[in-house]
């Protein structure tokens, strides 16, 4: 997703999945240059726009520095708490060698006093709420295999921001970010269709060493060995469940598909789990976000005995459709024995962007001057002589060798040669990744091939959530719904009639 927008010459806030107002973007940025590398515009990208106003419950209980941080009382979360209160303090007076120090090795990699010294400084710019005022609330929101992670109240004259601060194991901080607040009061609930009964669940890692991500393996009941789906997300920093406002799609799916007997693996994208250690490493590519992670996922099911080895699908939705092609190039194990393409683009990923700005502008979604903006930045990426080691002078969309990683990938031609089984399925009104330009293309160029099936759904947009009218509008995304149980049995369908 299209994130804040903030200058690339100095280290940047880090935000989670989110969209911002068109008002609030300019509010946050005058002088400041596009993208948040975390969240530059990508296939599920949506360009900051004018959302309908909601309502932020919020409570900004803002507390003075000198009362302290209230922290959460578990003894088992105590030295975790402590650690990341302490490296927050630390840069809050100043004593950036001492939270420099009190990091992992993975992220001084990419970070220096300097960096963290930037970091802290520009902060209530770039949140546009006035000055800092203290440390509020501090509590571990989660513990994975990989992270403990805990969140800390961030306390401005104008309002409170929480930052997640990301600790491993031994207590040393390896990565954080800001999320602020969306205002979202309801986030859908479990779909009907999910039995949890029929289903459990374990927590699982996929890779290892600094970029390692948390999982979870939904599993049906029974004897098994049973076919398996990984999820893959679209662009920008997404939790396992692709959390998007009110909408957790991937979440449906696992429980969908694990409550009618296929085997699900969902995980925490790269980009969410290591921010800053994503947005500091010079040679990022689209394969690093997306692909290895994805294969990595396949490998780790080889070894789980209720899991039919020879029945691991991926689903890829969005960017992670438009990357199903580049995994089954890459992947020399041969895991894959077919893949879903969810909402995911034919051509390459500048033009699709280019049709959303298009639209956003259309419907008073995209004010003219960021349209001319974005659309020349993203013009820049067809030229034949792009480069991500010297990109052109004005270019700012963020860390140019992921751009030059992905700018040339058109999925339907790079599938072309290919024989892994695929079921593309489309929503109709989505505006994001057009069905009436991309589908099309996707059959002109898998003609040839006999193992291809498509599916679209009137009524259903990027997000696979049921809307009325032609064609979606990004408000939707704020509306609490489940992926409709027919797109569930499509799926499981599909899976059941592959051979065993």
């Amino acid at each position: 997703m299209l994130g804040l927008i903030f200058s690339l010459s100095i280290p940047t806030t880090v935000f989670g999945n989110e969209i911002t107002s068109q008002s609030s973007l300019s509010e946050h940025h005058r002088d400041f240059n596009p993208l948040d590398a975390t969240n530059a515009a990508r296939v599920n990208a949506i360009p900051n726009i004018n959302l309908p106003s909601t309502t932020n419950k919020v409570k900004e209980n803002i507390q003075s520095s000198t009362k302290g941080p209230i922290i959460d009382k578990n003894k088992h979360h105590d030295r975790f708490i402590q650690k990341a209160v302490q490296f927050v303090d630390d840069m809050q007076k100043g004593d950036y060698q001492h939270a420099l120090k009190s990091s992992t090795h993975a992220l001084k990699k990419g970070i220096s006093e300097q960096w963290l010294e930037s970091y802290w400084t520009t902060l209530p710019l770039q949140l546009n709420k006035g000055a800092f005022i203290g440390i509020g609330d501090a509590t571990v929101e989660e513990a994975n295999r990989v992270h403990t992670n805990v969140e800390i109240q961030l306390n401005f004259e104008q309002g409170t921001v929480p930052m997640t601060v990301r600790l491993e194991r031994s207590g040393k901080v390896d990565d954080f970010l800001v999320t602020p607040p969306m205002g979202i009061d309801v986030i859908a609930d479990d779909p009907s269709y999910s039995n949890p009964d029929t289903f459990t669940e374990k927590d699982v890692v996929i890779g290892k060493g600094d970029f390692a991500v948390p999982g979870t393996l939904s599993i049906p009941k029974g004897k098994g060995p049973f076919p398996v789906v990984v999820l893959v997300q679209g662009s920008g920093a997404s939790d396992k469940d692709e959390t998007i406002y009110a909408v957790k799609p991937f979440r449906d799916l696992a429980y969908g598909l694990a409550s009618k007997g296929i085997a699900v693996l969902r995980y925490n994208k790269r980009t969410f789990e290591h921010p800053i250690k994503t947005i500091t490493d010079p040679n990022h590519t689209v394969d690093k976000e997306t692909t290895d992670d994805a294969l990595l996922a396949t490998r780790l099911l080889e070894k789980e005995k209720k899991i039919e080895d020879d029945q691991i699908f991926i689903l890829g939705h969005s960017q992670g459709g438009m990357m199903v092609p580049q995994m089954i190039n890459q992947d020399h194990r041969q895991n894959i024995a077919g893949a879903i393409i969810m909402g995911g683009p034919a051509r390459t990923i500048q033009d699709v962007i280019l049709d959303q700005f298009d639209y956003l502008l259309s419907i008073g979604q995209l004010p003219p001057a960021m349209y001319e903006f974005m659309k020349g930045q993203f013009e820049m990426l067809n030229d034949p002589n792009f480069s991500g080691e010297q990109p052109p002078e004005g270019f700012q969309l963020g860390q140019a060798v992921f751009w030059d990683s992905i700018n040339d990938i058109k999925a339907a031609e790079m599938a072309k040669e290919q024989t892994v089984p695929l079921l593309i399925i489309q929503g109709e009104r989505d505006y994001q990744v057009l069905s009436d330009t991309e589908i099309p293309i996707w059959k002109k160029e898998l003609s040839h091939r006999n193992n291809i099936e498509y599916q679209l759904y009137p009524k259903l947009n990027h997000l696979f959530t049921e809307g009325e009218g032609e064609m979606s509008t990004p408000a939707e995304y704020l509306i609490p719904a489940n992926i409709p149980e027919y797109v569930i049995n499509d799926i499981v369908e599909w899976v059941e009639s592959k051979p065993k």
